[in-house]
């Protein structure tokens, strides 16, 4: 934000350091090592050592931002942030699997009250990365042996 537009907002009396560090459009941990450097006013304390900023303080401060000159006379370069962000890349949903074929055969194999659910619950639980390239008796078998180990069948 440029010191114009906080002009515009009226500037306050007195702004907390997240306020500042919202203005100047920087994180605090940066904010408080260019106030280390010099470039930014270091915060004034209230009575109950609250830090914050006077109005004069958040001028100066938007200033420098804005010129690229610190409050301490020295000239500093700020990473210009592009406001666009690239969305966090997500995997798509898994289509549900069809499990009415294992679920006959568990069936046939004298397993009795599955639902696609409980079947679903324990391919995940045996194979957490999935069922692609294994077998068909392999999962039958292990399937199988799951259930009647946790007595769920």
């Amino acid at each position: 934000m440029s010191a114009q537009t906080m002009n515009d907002d009226r500037i306050k009396a007195a702004i907390s350091v997240s306020k500042m560090c919202e203005l100047i459009g920087m994180s605090r941990s940066q904010f408080y090592a260019h106030v280390r450097k010099g470039t930014f006013h270091a915060p004034l304390k209230l009575v109950n050592d609250r830090p914050y900023y006077n109005a004069s303080m958040v001028a100066d401060n938007l200033k420098a931002r804005d010129l690229g000159i610190g409050v301490n006379g020295q000239y500093v370069l700020f990473y210009e942030r592009t406001g666009e962000t690239t969305p966090k890349v997500t995997a798509p949903p898994r289509p549900k699997a069809d499990f009415s074929e294992l679920i006959t055969s568990l069936h046939a194999l004298g397993l009795s009250g599955l639902t696609t659910a409980l079947v679903e619950q324990a391919v995940t639980d045996c194979y957490p990365k999935g069922i692609a390239g294994i077998e068909e008796q392999d999962i039958l078998r292990t399937v199988f042996r799951h259930l009647k180990r946790v007595g769920t069948a």
